[in-house]
């Protein structure tokens, strides 16, 4: 699965320490891969910012407070989330004129951060979970992750990366679960995750080595849902 990269921003150690601490049970629970990096200041972070998919951000610090921070990272990485933290309430209106996506207050609790990530991941094109199914054990997949859906033998196949998981649900169940903007259902049998497609050509689709026919019905539909996905999250 893809990884979360995550940046914590804050002027104590002693918070950056508990901070990554809670951050990494909760995503571990959920069987989220992520790599977290801290910084002690806003230059710091700064200089990393483009790597990264999601910042817990203190407000108040010495060299560059977390507003000016903000600013620069909606410059930098305009699609990195911000999650801003203080112990301060009245810096919340503040908090949106640089596109924070959540508000903590310190000190924190594990409720908290459990929230402030289920917002990011929910906000992000295909990082909704779903729960799927490997001999007889359960595993919370991200939809992003999952290249194509068979349907098979009464239930449905979903190809992760080198795995396959399964499901008891017909293909139509699975279209109403799946995220509309990433996936397309392009026969009886397969739907397909736009983000996995290598090319496409005279009806014919390419994912990752495989090779899959557009039905006739379905074709001119596929084509418009691809390019808008392209001209809106490419």
């Amino acid at each position: 699965m893809l990884k979360l990269r995550i940046g914590i921003c804050d002027d104590e150690k002693l918070v950056i320490d508990g901070l990554e601490r809670m951050i990494a049970e909760c995503l571990c629970a959920i069987g989220q891969d992520y790599e977290i990096h801290t910084f002690l200041s806003g230059s710091g972070l700064i200089k990393k910012v483009q790597e990264l998919d999601v910042v817990f951000l203190d407000v108040i610090m010495p060299d560059m407070d977390g507003y000016e921070t903000g600013k620069k990272i909606n410059k930098l990485n305009p699609g990195c989330r911000i999650i801003m933290a203080t112990g301060e309430t009245e810096h919340f209106e503040e908090a949106f004129k640089i596109n924070a996506v959540w508000y903590l207050k310190k000190p924190f609790n594990k409720e908290g951060i459990k929230d402030a990530l289920t917002k990011v991941i929910n906000l992000s094109l295909g990082m909704s979970g779903i729960e799927l199914y490997k001999e007889r054990n359960k595993y919370y997949v991200l939809q992003k992750n999952i290249k194509y859906v068979r349907a098979y033998n009464g239930y449905t196949e979903y190809f992760v990366g080198k795995e396959i998981f399964r499901q008891e649900m017909s293909l139509k169940g699975v279209e109403r679960e799946l995220d509309k903007r990433l996936f397309f259902r392009i026969d009886k049998t397969y739907i397909v995750n736009f983000l996995w497609i290598d090319a496409c050509e005279d009806g014919k689709i390419w994912v990752e080595g495989n090779d899959f026919l557009l039905s006739r019905r379905r074709k001119n539909k596929f084509y418009e849902a691809y390019l808008q996905y392209q001209s809106e999250y490419t």
